[in-house]
């Protein structure tokens, strides 16, 4: 039981961990886009990866919960 709620702690907090670099990623790579500063792309496109990796990886808890049950 325990475990199971770890498991879903740590999936949301990936989630919304990913989904802030994300959207950071965007933010600076608009900024950084109108100044053409090189390492502010780079670091955008880091943070945007990194984000993207982030959820990728997140367990999709409904899903997950549903397969347990099995078919209704």
């Amino acid at each position: 039981m325990a475990n199971e709620r770890v498991k879903s702690v740590g999936g949301y907090f990936m989630r919304l961990v990913g989904g802030v670099a994300v959207i950071l990623g965007l933010l600076g790579i608009f900024a950084t886009l109108s100044q053409g500063n090189l390492v502010g792309i780079v670091l955008s496109i880091i943070f945007i990866v990194g984000g993207a990796v982030l959820l990728k990886r997140s367990p999709d808890l409904g899903r997950a919960r549903q397969r347990e049950r099995g078919p209704a």
